[in-house]
């Protein structure tokens, strides 16, 4: 018995050592034959990517001198031609992306260097300025009706140029809006002056790009990357867009929105300046545009800071109507509202076609800027 579990033993063992020597082919095997698998774009750097004639991030040369020079002609690019593939440059990529229906990812690949210069091409839109005050209705900007890269807002002014420290603080010398709605703004102070609230009041934000919004977006995100390791930058993002806006869906884009605060005031929810801002800003055309229970319909987290001008009559109807704008703009849509004169307008009418840098944001606890 011992001996036969011996040989048997022995025949595996050489059976073993025969498969091992014995070269596994396509022929020897029904398994389908393999290769590995092609580098991936993803694993690959910007210069083995620009050998390939794909230009993304990272990227220098002739090659990306030409881009960009293209790019500035169109209009898309407004930094420098220097070369190098960076944040500004895949900007302009994204814009001419976005504008001639290309997939929007910032790489110059091939289809989007064979549009650039292709007959049909769509150059970037002029200098045109939107009179956002121009219709019979508030403008809508949220989430869901954007402006795109190159909106910008007519009859921009200096804040400072309107509103007197006596008055406010402007914390951002550079701080714009539209002269009307300033105006508004300035008699709005005057009179809570006149109430005995005229003390530290402070204008934190104004006007702001598409470019600007990118920016504080960004800010947003790195910062919460910082603080919670480990998060991706989707994480991220998404925690970001809680409370701030994506570049075109915010209402800074029109110049008519103002975050005011007090100076010096760690929250500005439960001051006097912000006790009086929610019971009197609608009679100067202001409405509290992000509010606690609306939240679900501005896709915002309330900000009791972010006021913007839509006009006494618009102000004064969403106030005493308790409706947030999105709310009046369907209410008119839909002819459950009546505008001024007795006639109805459809809501999206007025809408247009289609991070101040990081370091403007306020230095408040509270956020000074979700949109």
């Amino acid at each position: 018995m011992k001996q036969s579990v011996k040989k048997i033993a022995a025949l595996l063992t050489a059976a073993v050592l025969l498969c091992a020597a014995t070269p596994v082919t396509a022929e020897s095997t029904n398994a389908p034959q393999t290769t590995a698998e092609p580098e991936t774009k993803a694993t690959m750097t910007p210069a083995q990517l620009q050998a390939q004639g794909i230009l993304t991030v990272g990227a220098k040369g002739d090659d990306v001198t030409k881009l960009q020079q293209r790019l500035k002609d169109l209009g898309y690019l407004s930094g420098k031609v220097d070369g190098q593939y960076g944040g500004g440059t895949k900007r302009a990529v994204i814009a001419f992306q976005r504008r001639n229906g290309l997939d929007t990812d910032g790489v110059a690949g091939q289809e989007t260097q064979a549009k650039l210069y292709a007959e049909d091409v769509q150059a970037a839109p002029g200098e045109e300025k939107t009179d956002v005050l121009a219709g019979s209705l508030p403008m809508l900007v949220n989430k869901e009706h954007m402006v795109d890269e190159f909106f910008t807002p007519a009859d921009l002014v200096l804040v400072s140029s309107i509103i007197k420290k006596d008055l406010a603080t402007v914390k951002y010398k550079k701080t714009r809006g539209v002269s009307a709605a300033v105006e508004a703004l300035k008699t709005m102070l005057e009179a809570a002056k006149a109430d005995g609230v005229g003390k530290k009041w402070q204008i934190s934000a104004g006007y702001r790009s598409w470019d600007d919004q990118n920016n504080i977006l960004n800010a947003k995100v790195n910062s919460y990357k910082s603080k919670n390791k480990g998060w991706s930058s989707s994480k991220a993002r998404r925690a970001a867009l809680k409370s701030v806006a994506e570049p075109g869906a915010s209402e800074h884009h029109l110049g008519l929105a103002f975050d005011v605060n007090r100076k010096g005031a760690s929250s500005f929810a439960g001051t006097k300046n912000s006790e009086w801002l929610n019971e009197h800003c609608w009679e100067y055309g202001f409405i509290i545009r992000y509010q606690k229970e609306k939240e679900e319909i501005t896709g915002f987290v309330a900000e009791p800071w972010h006021i913007r001008y839509v006009g006494v009559e618009h102000a004064m109807y969403m106030k005493e109507h308790n409706l947030c704008l999105e709310e009046y703009l369907k209410g008119i849509e839909d002819g459950t509202i009546t505008v001024s004169g007795g006639e109805t307008a459809e809501a999206g009418t007025e809408e247009p076609e289609a991070p101040v840098e990081p370091e403007d944001m306020d230095e408040e606890t509270e956020d000074p800027d979700a949109a």
